[in-house]
């Protein structure tokens, strides 16, 4: 396994009707991502433009990253976004390179 640090970038698109509604589950979510193991950056942004929120995490490993995914307010949130969202999430994963 490598002990390079995972970078993750989600591009989520909300359904208009239910934006605030997905940003507010987020904002609910990042105190407890942020004192996850292994989380080092978890922030949330929004594009200019209102219809895009993105998530830029980094996170020591892959198995950190995979235990979050399992929390249950991940799970929870995850499933509020079933019905939610206009688009599927675009999850780019990265390494930095230096």
């Amino acid at each position: 396994m490598s002990d390079k640090h995972l970078f993750v970038m989600a591009k989520i698109t909300p359904k208009q009707e239910y934006f605030e509604s997905a940003k507010t589950e987020l904002l609910g979510m990042l105190e407890a991502t942020r004192s996850e193991l292994g989380c080092i950056q978890f922030e949330l942004h929004a594009s200019e433009c209102g219809n895009y929120l993105y998530l830029y995490e980094e996170w020591k490993n892959q198995a950190d990253l995979h235990k979050h995914h399992q929390e249950p307010y991940t799970q929870d949130v995850a499933k509020k976004f079933e019905g939610w969202l206009a688009a599927p999430t675009e999850v780019s994963l990265m390494n930095k390179l230096f």
